[in-house]
């Protein structure tokens, strides 16, 4: 499931989509072992690593490098 958020990295809406355990588990070991982060969603776009709560960009930030959006391989 995705939904379309404004992504204040790319500038532009972009498709977000609920984080993966390795996402949960990188901003989990970054905020604190007691953090909820059932509800963060990510954007999907090449390159990016934003992320924010559904409804609560207050509470966004970056994941780490190795979390980056990989562009598509071209053919």
């Amino acid at each position: 499931m995705t939904v379309n958020r404004a992504c204040r990295t790319c500038g532009t809406m972009q498709e977000f989509r609920m984080f993966n355990a390795a996402e949960r588990a990188a901003v989990r070991a970054e905020k604190g072992a007691g953090h909820f982060v059932d509800d963060y969603w990510r954007c999907t776009a090449a390159g990016c690593r934003w992320y924010q709560r559904y409804l609560n960009r207050g509470e966004d930030g970056l994941l780490p490098e190795e979390l980056r959006i990989q562009p598509a391989p071209v053919k």
